[in-house]
């Protein structure tokens, strides 16, 4: 009876308990599969770091058919396809080592599948892309990965939440185009860069991407690898709204300094004098209440009638045909001045 205790109890433990190796990147993602037999589809699952006994949870949780996150780990419970995934997240050097995914079982029976994460640095491609595209814009991006993963299908992914990172099609030949929509990949392996495209994009296409790879995914002991961070954020304004907006404000920014060209005056020849503001006043020197538009001008170079140096000076005239004006200095803060007994030539 001993015996078959002890067979029984071996079967248990070596079911599902092969291990395989996951390569992940510094600050990139990994996403683990691990199958079980489906008697245990209602039994806890968990994942966790060392070696059995004494490993140390990670993650664990009773829940079916939905991710349930913790930390930088995030476990989904396929009940269906008798499957635990496991992602890991922002990976660092530190979480290299050896893992194990579990079926928690009474009496320490546990079915677990050990798992060897070695995590990289590699900086011969760029880790995080931040891109901004206006609305029914089109988005074209290159993503470098390890020559590693040269030769695994490669795929863009959406993140929709802090585990599901979800996409339709992957491209599984080099120099292939693969089209879904509106989105777009192509694998050229020589180069070792998958291009990216997103045509029409609008509002909602904003959020967080991921180029990745499949490493034998279709296989018991696949996993996937996300290498490159994609921030795509797209505006409200269309590329045609923006270069309409940008032609006007063009226009504007050329006609103000032509009014402030024709505004100009000299005080003595060969002083500096530019429109600055306006404001206005009652023309009592012509003996009228009606009251009259007044350039507010900065010159440099002269002085008052009192010997003091002005910067600022208004001119006024009642009289939109003449050319001759009373010059009279500026308070700082206000319209009000003082009149000064001399004449500019205003143009």
């Amino acid at each position: 009876m001993k015996i078959v205790i002890i067979i029984f109890t071996f079967c248990l433990i070596s079911d599902g308990g092969a291990s395989k190796e996951v390569t992940g990147y510094l600050g990139g993602e990994v996403l683990i599969k691990c199958k079980y037999n489906t008697e245990y589809t209602q039994n806890p699952k968990y994942f966790c770091k060392g070696s059995s006994p004494g490993c140390s949870d990670l993650i664990k949780t009773g829940d079916k058919n939905m991710w349930v996150n913790s930390g930088q780990f995030s476990l989904f419970d396929d009940t269906k396809s008798a499957e635990i995934s496991v992602m890991i997240r922002e990976l660092t050097v530190e979480d290299t080592g050896m893992y194990q995914c579990g079926v928690d079982i009474s009496l320490g029976n546990d079915i677990y599948t050990t798992v060897e994460l070695k995590v990289k640095e590699d900086l011969s491609y760029e880790k995080s892309i931040s891109k901004t595209v206006h609305v029914g814009g089109d988005l074209n991006i290159s993503c470098k990965y390890p020559q590693f993963h040269r030769d695994q299908a490669k795929f863009l992914c959406k993140r929709l939440q802090p585990a599901a990172c979800v996409y339709n099609e992957s491209v599984t030949e080099s120099r292939k185009d693969v089209n879904v929509g509106k989105f777009s990949l192509y694998d050229d392996r020589t180069e070792q860069i998958l291009t990216v495209s997103i045509r029409n994009v609008t509002e909602q296409d904003s959020g967080e991407y991921w180029c990745g790879a499949e490493a034998a995914w279709t296989s018991d002991h696949g996993y996937k690898v996300y290498f490159t961070r994609i921030r795509l954020t797209v505006t409200g304004f269309s590329a045609s709204t923006v270069i309409t907006v940008s032609v006007i404000l063009l226009l504007i920014g050329i006609s103000i300094p032509f009014v402030i060209l024709q505004k100009r005056c000299n005080i003595q020849a060969g002083s500096i004098c530019t429109t600055a503001s306006f404001c206005s006043r009652s023309d009592q020197d012509s003996g009228n209440d009606k009251t009259v538009p007044l350039a507010v001008c900065d010159y440099e170079g002269e002085k008052s009638a009192e010997g003091l140096m002005y910067t600022t000076v208004m001119m006024y005239s009642n009289s939109t045909s003449s050319n001759n004006a009373v010059i009279s200095i500026k308070d700082e803060d206000s319209c009000e001045y003082t009149s000064v007994s001399y004449t500019a030539l205003c143009g």
